[in-house]
């Protein structure tokens, strides 16, 4: 498995080059990226952008969960597997793209992602429902997923702090005796 954050794995895009039996100058051109970059996604030591994936898991017959070993998928995987940047997913949602990536980081869905009103029902819409299209995903799997991102906060933000503290420890140690007491920085 690669450091990529959806988790692509070169040895489950192998095994799918085998299994369709793909040249590598056939999954290339249907890619629409060099054969060096395929050679280099096989090999794993290029991981292909979010965009690339869902295209590259087309030419080797799969889905693109298919060429990812995760343990518990995030909101990150799923916008990932659609093939869409977070600028993209925020569009599709309706969100400015900070807010997106809040969700998408931390899993806290803030006012605007709660719920949407349809004017022709007349009836308010649960997130999960209105926004698993998006996510091309069921509303189910979609609140698994938000439920694992909300757990992987802390995680994500102490990997965070820890290189911060390896960067400027002395800026670290500052801020951490400034949140620790509560007291804020003048404006």
């Amino acid at each position: 498995m690669s450091n990529a954050p959806y988790g692509f794995d070169a040895a489950k895009a192998r095994a799918a080059r085998t299994a369709a039996g793909a040249s590598i100058s056939r999954i290339a051109r249907e890619v629409g990226v060099t054969e060096r970059a395929v050679h280099l996604y096989l090999a794993g030591t290029r991981v292909p952008r979010p965009e690339v994936l869902p295209r590259l898991a087309a030419a080797l017959g799969v889905g693109p969960a298919d060429l990812c070993t995760i343990e518990n998928e995030r909101l990150v995987h799923l916008r990932v597997f659609t093939g869409r940047s977070r600028g993209q997913m925020a569009k599709a949602l309706g969100l400015a793209e900070e807010t997106y990536r809040q969700l998408e980081t931390t899993g806290h869905r803030g006012s605007l992602t709660r719920a949407h009103y349809d004017h022709a029902g007349d009836e308010w819409i649960a997130w999960e429902d209105w926004a698993a299209p998006a996510f091309a995903t069921t509303p189910q799997r979609l609140l698994a997923a938000l439920r694992r991102t909300e757990e992987y906060w802390p995680v994500l933000r102490e990997q965070r702090w820890q290189r911060i503290r390896e960067a400027d420890p002395q800026w670290a140690a500052r801020w951490e005796w400034i949140i620790k007491r509560g007291v804020r920085r003048k404006r």
